[in-house]
C-alpha cells in the first residue's frame, strides 16, 4: 500500500472533518519509520496517506497533553 506521504503536501485550510466518515492511523514496530492514514470520506471516497514516525509521535504528545 502506497500513498502521497503527509509531508510532500501543504495543509489545505478547505479540507474539514465534517466531510470524514472515519480516519484510522495505524503503525506497525516492525516497520518502525512508517504507518498509514486512512481517510474514508462521506460518499465513500477512501485515501491513504503514508504518515513517518515523528507525526504519530507529535500527534500522541499532543493527546497526551490534553488529557493530563
Amino acid at each position: 500500500m502506497t500513498g502521497p506521504r503527509v509531508d510532500e503536501h501543504s495543509y489545505e485550510p478547505s479540507l474539514c472533518l465534517e466531510n470524514v466518515r472515519k480516519l484510522e492511523i495505524t503503525y506497525n514496530r516492525r516497520n518502525p519509520g512508517e504507518g498509514y492514514c486512512v481517510v474514508e470520506y462521506v460518499g465513500g471516497r477512501i485515501e491513504l496517506f503514508e504518515v513517518d514516525r515523528y507525526l504519530i509521535e507529535q500527534l500522541l504528545e499532543h493527546l497526551e497533553h490534553r488529557e493530563g
